[in-house]
């Protein structure tokens, strides 16, 4: 199954365009936008929840985005953006709780809802944080609080925006093998920005790699070449395997002298 499908796929800020011919999504799979500043990463995740004005064809699950209501988007599609915020004072509790928002049938949450929160709070090591204000939170804390409330939706289609900014490395690897496990057991589609290489590496299957806002490739792991990686994110990579893993060794490369 295709979660998302994009064709002649084009959006445009400014002067910078993002454009991708085409790209086939599928269910299961768990996806790492990667490329350096400005190639177009945050611009694609927003378009692909529906948040930026595009040209051409998004679909989600075979439906054309934009036909979608706003409740039935939300229900597929689970978003955290690169600077997720919340002004109001609320408890770290409820904060995770309406993740749930979107998936009530009445006015109120249900005993499954706070059933699921609770449930997040203990495996993303969130209980002793529960009665805390958000705001009060450092910002590695108030992010895992974000990352938990969006994996509350249980939205088959997880996009994530550089989610693990200030997170801490213990929790980074709790949370990424937590997101591989749903994604397969929900035959869901998690799509995520990084920065983090050796982290992509490690457990992403598939890897889109923006440069100028152009699709440059879409590769699976075994498919992944360090000239190509090298010279799209403008570092020397080199591919060490160890205790039956591929790690990376990076470098930064000399740019040449006029």
């Amino acid at each position: 199954m295709n979660w998302l499908e994009l064709r002649n796929f084009e959006v445009r800020q400014g002067d910078f365009r993002l454009r991708i011919p085409e790209l086939h999504l599928s269910a299961g799979e768990m996806v790492a936008v990667l490329g350096p500043n400005g190639s177009g990463k945050s611009t694609l995740l927003s378009a692909l929840a529906g948040l930026k004005t595009y040209r051409g064809t998004l679909r989600l699950a075979g439906n054309e985005l934009h036909t979608l209501s706003e409740r039935e988007r939300y229900r597929r599609l689970s978003y955290l953006p690169q600077s997720g915020r919340l002004g109001l004072p609320f408890e770290v509790f409820y904060v995770v709780l309406t993740g749930r928002y979107p998936l009530l049938s009445g006015r109120h949450y249900t005993e499954a809802d706070h059933r699921a929160t609770e449930r997040l709070l203990r495996l993303f090591d969130l209980e002793d944080l529960r009665h805390r204000l958000f705001g009060e939170l450092s910002g590695g804390e108030r992010q895992r609080v974000l990352l938990a409330r969006a994996l509350n939706r249980e939205a088959p289609v997880l996009l994530l925006d550089e989610p693990f900014n200030a997170v801490d490395l213990r929790h980074q690897h709790l949370f990424v093998r937590h997101l591989r496990d749903y994604v397969r057991r929900k035959k869901g589609l998690c799509v995520t920005v990084l920065h983090d290489l050796s982290l992509a590496v490690k457990y992403f299957d598939r890897f889109l790699l923006l440069k100028e806002g152009t699709l440059r490739a879409d590769l699976r792991r075994a498919e992944l070449s360090e000239t190509l990686l090298g010279e799209v994110m403008d570092v020397a990579v080199k591919f060490v395997e160890h205790g039956g893993e591929m790690l990376l060794s990076i470098d930064l490369m000399k740019k040449e002298e006029n």
